[in-house]
């Protein structure tokens, strides 16, 4: 099935068409399904950030790691954690609702074995990333001791171009067995070899795919909360401000997590199109 899918070449435009009409077509929908996720993130993204940084004085936001190099604080870290499992439990609802045509039922406990194959891979795919993220602050930190002491740095500097060349064959390892998602809300789990195979020959088609889809609405939520912040006579840098207004924080906060649900739901709409296309069409379901 994966060496006669390399040789299909998915259209691009069609799929991210599709995509378009079965989010943006299907609004209704889209809130039922993300309705308890998307109220649980954004709760997880508003309480805490609220809590520190409109109740605490500003001087105490740096024991919570508010404002250093990384700008990364507990806010953030709760964020993440809740924003897992409820981005992939849409992202599994949604893949279910674009590969499973018409009313038919999804066989029994397929969300749940879905579920813990998505948490999986997001979990392989943020300890990668995460490791990458340290080894660059590592060669940093090295480069500028080695700048202090007034010597060469060749060490850090091979290894600086080491860490970008396996962050680049990371990210496109990543790329080729992205089938790995749609493949398990299926409820037919690929293994890295066969979802490594099933999208060959069309690896650039899903990222001109992907951004074809994400890119204008991305665009357009920049220029939209922009020209807002303009008409209110505020600027960006007042939308990021540690401490924004209560009301401004409340809409961003809203924004991005709306935003966030709206990519889920657009991204797993095109690899849902290019599974379907790549290991689905051999059997007769498209």
């Amino acid at each position: 099935m994966a060496d006669s899918a390399a040789f299909v070449r998915v259209p691009v435009a069609e799929v991210a068409a599709e995509a378009y009409r079965g989010v943006f077509g299907r609004m209704g929908l889209f809130l039922d399904l993300a309705a308890l996720p998307l109220l649980l993130l954004l709760a997880a993204s508003l309480v805490p950030g609220y809590v520190l940084d409109h109740w605490l004085p500003a001087e105490s936001l740096a024991a919570w790691g508010r404002g250093g190099d990384l700008d990364i604080g507990l806010t953030d870290i709760i964020a993440a954690l809740v924003a897992v499992p409820c981005l992939n439990a849409f992202a599994v609802r949604w893949h279910h609702v674009s590969l499973f045509a018409g009313e038919r039922a999804l066989p029994r406990g397929l969300f749940r074995r879905a579920f813990g194959r998505f948490l999986l891979y997001t979990l392989l795919i943020y300890v990668t990333a995460t490791g990458l993220i340290l080894a660059a602050a590592a060669i940093a930190a090295s480069g500028a001791l080695a700048g202090e002491a007034d010597l060469p740095a060749p060490f850090a500097t091979a290894a600086t171009v080491a860490v970008m060349l396996l962050a680049a064959v990371i990210w496109f390892a990543t790329l080729r067995c992205s089938l790995l998602f749609p493949a398990a809300a299926y409820g037919r789990p690929l293994g890295l070899g066969g979802a490594w195979r099933t999208l060959r020959g069309n690896s650039w088609r899903l990222v001109g795919c992907a951004l074809l889809a994400c890119a204008p609405f991305i665009l357009t939520v920049v220029f939209l909360f922009n020209a807002f912040l303009a008409a209110l006579h505020l600027d960006a840098a007042n939308a990021l401000a540690a401490r924004p207004p209560l009301g401004l924080f409340i809409l961003r906060g809203l924004v991005n997590t709306l935003s966030n649900f709206i990519l889920v739901a657009l991204a797993a709409s095109v690899l849902s199109g290019f599974y379907r296309r790549l290991a689905l069409r051999g059997l007769g379901v498209f």
